[in-house]
């Protein structure tokens, strides 16, 4: 079901997201501001949060079509963070490298390592 769901995602914002929350697995998560800053780095502050919070319900949307509940990834409101299990990023990855918009990431030839 992720692999579907990355297959699902349609624009490198999207892929951009997953990568970059991805690359941290764990605790303490990656917060908001530093994903809407890293998929929009033309944009700061409250523009970059708002250009975030559109990729996001489109990736929920995603999420819905395929009947799955959920986000893979646990968002803490409080603390504005997602975060992710180690597994759960390794195999999040490995769909994002067969993804066609693959060579279109910013990050392509350089995939984070997991440490597994």
């Amino acid at each position: 079901m992720l692999r579907s769901w990355v297959k699902a995602l349609q624009t490198v914002e999207e892929l951009d997201v997953v990568w970059r929350v991805c690359a941290e697995p764990g605790s303490p998560g990656v917060r908001g501001q530093a994903i809407a800053e890293y998929i929009s780095p033309e944009l700061t502050g409250k523009q970059a949060l708002t250009a975030m919070g559109v990729v996001s319900r489109r990736m929920n949307r995603a999420v819905r079509e395929m009947w799955a509940g959920e986000m893979p990834f646990v968002i803490h409101e409080a603390k504005r963070t997602r975060t992710v299990d180690r597994s759960v990023a390794a195999i999040l990855l490995d769909a994002l490298a067969q993804h066609p918009l693959w060579p279109r990431m910013r990050h392509h030839s350089n995939p984070p390592s997991l440490g597994f």
